[in-house]
């Protein structure tokens, strides 16, 4: 499937002399979700000249079985993450039916948890059900649901949840893009992917190789997830990364020019391998 870039006529429709409007993102995660939004999108969207609400509905090492469990339960487990005007605040113990009303969120992405990200047997019912949970409960008519798609770990990763995948990391990467296009191909109100798996793939295939992760499966703290961010710049609001000035503290330019473009070649192609090799 390849990524809609769906906001670049809202993003049109929203801007009157030059001026920005608000754009309101929800990801409803883990750490993985964590990675990719709470660093570097608001200051990548800031310069392409959008401004980003960003929330992060964040329970650790949890997927959609485990949130749905969490939700159907009426639990507050949640961790509610937001970043407005660049500082983040971080709310415990949230329900999530609380955070999906706190914003008329036009963007809200589900994920699967890292390890059954590959395992298309994992994600049903619980992503139907959570589906329908955000639509019932979403305050923007026109919010628009996607699937935010993961990355392999690196091959030397010590998760136990590698060994579903032979403990390869082409085999892990191969099965998250079936799994995540099934997902979608099932659901036609996930209108769109943000194909993280897909530019951290790209960017392994660099002189970056496979140093993008702090501990095997977490990315790391400049460039991995610098690529995270700005591949869902360009998934949720249609501005390319490529080009742009902001690059975090101890990233090379040549470095934020090989994330820029993984970032952007997943997007373009978001279910297989673009190679960065020079």
């Amino acid at each position: 499937m390849t990524a809609v870039l769906f906001l670049h006529g809202m993003a049109d429709a929203r801007q009157a002399d030059d001026r920005v409007d608000t754009l309101r993102v929800l990801a409803i995660g883990n750490s993985f979700s964590e990675d990719a939004v709470e660093q570097y999108l608001y200051e990548l969207a800031k310069e392409s000249g959008v401004e980003l609400i960003i929330g992060n509905a964040y329970r650790g090492g949890q997927g959609l079985e485990s949130h749905w469990r969490e939700v159907s339960g009426g639990n507050s487990t949640f961790g509610y993450r937001k970043i407005v005007g660049g500082t983040k605040t971080d709310t415990k113990d949230q329900a999530l039916r609380t955070i999906i009303a706190d914003e008329p969120w036009d963007v809200i992405t589900l994920q699967q948890v890292s390890q059954d990200s590959g395992r298309p047997e994992t994600y049903e019912p619980y992503l139907s059900y959570l589906i329908g949970y955000v639509r019932a409960l979403a305050t923007n008519p026109s919010v628009k649901l996607g699937f935010h798609q993961t990355w392999a770990y690196a091959p030397d990763s010590t998760h136990g949840g590698f060994a579903h995948y032979g403990k390869d990391q082409a085999t892990m990467y191969a099965a998250i893009v079936d799994a995540v296009e099934r997902a979608v191909k099932r659901h036609a109100v996930l209108s769109f992917v943000v194909p993280s798996g897909t530019a951290i793939q790209n960017a392994r295939t660099s002189s970056l190789g496979n140093n993008l992760t702090r501990d095997g499966y977490h990315l790391d703290f400049g460039i991995g997830r610098y690529i995270a961010a700005c591949t869902w710049l360009e998934a949720v609001t249609g501005k390319t990364a490529v080009g742009r000035a902001f690059r975090p503290q101890g990233v090379s330019a040549g470095a934020a020019t090989i994330a820029q473009q993984s970032a952007h070649q997943a997007v373009v192609t978001p279910n297989a391998v673009t190679s960065m090799a020079k």
